[in-house]
């Protein structure tokens, strides 16, 4: 059975982008970061995630990641492991809280093998706006 990896990174860190199957850019949601009561917090404190998917076009995103990791499971082959990255400007709120909630939703079902890998949670907070910027 393949395995799909839900990574997710900030885009204003110095490290290399993950390699992936699919990119899929977080940065056009508000960022938790701006709101100072939100700004310390990251992906794994509820009011952020509540903040986050209450961003217009956040459900949207979601829908896609999920939607997506289901067609690369079915396009891949046995033991192969896929990988969607999600990206965000510092990657300790918007990536990490889509990431967890598509992996969470996913494997609901119970026969799929999902994770959700956060590469940037545990990282110093950046300046503001950093990473944010289109690449």
């Amino acid at each position: 059975m393949p395995q799909l990896r839900i990574v997710s990174f900030g885009y204003g860190h110095s490290k290399p982008r993950p390699t992936c199957d699919l990119m899929l850019d977080a940065r056009h949601l508000t960022d938790p970061y701006l709101d100072p009561a939100l700004r310390d917090l990251d992906a794994r404190d509820p009011r952020v995630q509540r903040a986050v998917m209450r961003t217009p076009g956040a459900r949207a995103l979601l829908s896609t990641i999920v939607t997506a990791g289901y067609g690369l499971l079915a396009l891949a082959a046995d033991e192969q492991t896929v990988t969607i990255a999600v990206g965000c400007g510092g990657g300790r709120h918007r990536a990490p809280v889509l990431a967890a909630q598509a992996a969470a939703q996913m494997d609901h079902l119970g026969d799929l093998r999902v994770q959700a890998v956060h590469r940037d949670l545990d990282e110093e907070l950046l300046p503001a706006g950093a990473g944010d910027a289109a690449a």
